[in-house]
């Protein structure tokens, strides 16, 4: 007898005890779909984080600075005393002359990426309505990393800093709020009165688009008028209204041009800040890649994706047993039959093969009800999670998406673990139903 003949005989005994048969199914279907379930969610949540930090942006290094290790051996005074002795200073900190170095050494590599709120502004529009907003300083590389787009115009440059000019970038919202329809701002000047008292005039340059999930949420019930968004304006601006002539910074965030290799531009940093405070002798620049953070926090999901898979599978053994159990069962109850094909001359391989079959038959369509089963479990939490977000964080709707992605990996381990759960638990079953006696076999009752 060959394979086909098993598979038909297979599915007929399985057809005549249809209740026994799922019974049977049931602890590889609990099995395998709590795997694919814990994978499914495991993989969503992976790539809704992929997603999520895609909207924010990634591709940028916080620089701090960050005292150096205590060196016992070539120290003349104790631990306590050398931590006892470490204080910041301006001498210590970035300055905008190391930047302007770094973006020198490496053109096209990096920007800096760095914002200082100044102070709230006021003007009035040709309808005789105030127009509130914030002032906001800002480098070239800030709307980049806050992914923030551009309806016109162009962005705050390094040159803009430099030259410390007075332009402006404004938002999509104050356009309507302070300009007719159809009128283009670029270009023009508008004047804001500070804090209600110095005023300054500023050309618009550009006009992105404001997003209330990057850059908050207006009141509920705002009028259009009433809505209050940052207008940018160059940093070193910023600095001089302050009075500031040589800023200093604790930390700095430098956005990377990811048509360059990951790690050339995180060694050029790296390399960069250990050269400027080489000869510091309580401080150093701890670089920090954001995108190794997000990597990171992969790493650990997939940890726990597998060790909870791994747990889940033990029920699969479980399932496993039952599937030996009923085939010994099962064996038993056909021990006249098994007796008649023996006496009509069947080998014991084909009496192996067929109860290896049915096993085989068993788990694998077991496991296929639990795949599918999983997938169904992952798509209604999925469903679930989006509707909890949709009503409790509304606020960041723009940049959460959620994504429901089964694993399918973990479904091609599964089939295949499922069919050698039926080769390895119905084996013992069928060795034994093959080297029976066909005269004991003909003689049970």
């Amino acid at each position: 007898m060959g394979l086909i003949e098993s598979i038909r005989l297979a599915f007929s005994s399985l057809s005549a005890n249809k209740m026994r048969s799922l019974l049977t199914m049931l602890g590889i279907i609990i099995g395998i779909s709590a795997v694919i379930t814990i994978t499914t969610i495991g993989n969503s949540i992976q790539q809704t984080l992929k997603n999520t930090f895609a909207q924010i942006n990634m591709n940028y290094f916080y620089v701090m600075l960050t005292t150096k290790p205590y060196d016992e051996e070539n120290s003349d005074v104790t631990q306590d005393e050398y931590y006892d002795s470490v204080y910041m200073t301006d001498e210590d900190m970035i300055t905008d002359d190391m930047l302007n170095e770094l973006l020198e050494k490496y053109p096209d590599q990096f920007k800096i990426a760095m914002s200082e709120y100044y102070a709230n502004g006021e003007t009035i529009n040709s309808k005789n309505e105030y127009v509130k907003t914030t002032i906001t300083g800002i480098t070239d590389g800030y709307l980049e990393q806050g992914k923030l787009d551009l309806i016109s115009g162009r962005n705050i440059t390094q040159r803009d800093n430099t030259e410390r000019k007075h332009t402006a970038v404004v938002s999509d919202v104050f356009v309507k709020q302070y300009f007719n329809e159809n009128e283009n701002p670029v270009g023009k000047r508008i004047s804001f009165s500070i804090n209600n008292a110095e005023t300054q005039e500023f050309t618009i340059v550009g006009i992105y688009e404001y997003s209330e999930a990057k850059l908050g949420k207006f009141p509920a019930g705002s009028k259009e008028i009433d809505k209050v968004t940052p207008v940018f304006i160059p940093l070193d601006t910023v600095y001089e209204f302050k009075g500031i002539l040589n800023p200093t910074y604790e930390y700095t965030v430098i956005l990377w041009n990811t048509d360059y290799d990951t790690s050339v531009v995180e060694e050029n940093v790296r390399t960069f800040f250990e050269e400027q405070y080489q000869h510091n002798k309580y401080w150093t620049a701890y670089v920090e890649n954001e995108q190794s953070m997000l990597s990171m926090i992969n790493n650990v999901l997939n940890v726990i994706t597998i060790a909870i898979s791994v747990i889940a599978a033990i029920s699969l053994i479980v399932g496993g047993v039952g599937v030996m159990n009923i085939m010994l069962v099962s064996i038993i109850e056909r021990t006249k039959e098994i007796g008649i094909r023996k006496a009509l001359g069947a080998q014991n391989s084909s009496i192996r093969l067929q109860f290896v079959v049915e096993a085989v038959i068993i788990c694998l369509i077991g496991g296929i009800i639990g795949i599918i089963t999983g997938i169904m479990n992952g798509v209604i939490i999925g469903k679930i999670v989006s509707y909890l977000v949709n009503n409790i964080y509304t606020d960041y709707m723009d940049i959460i998406i959620i994504s429901i992605q089964p694993s399918v990996t973990a479904i091609i381990i599964s089939v295949i673990f499922s069919m050698l759960t039926g080769i390895f638990f119905g084996y013992y079953p069928a060795n034994k139903a093959s080297k029976m006696n066909p005269i004991d076999a003909l003689r049970y009752d």
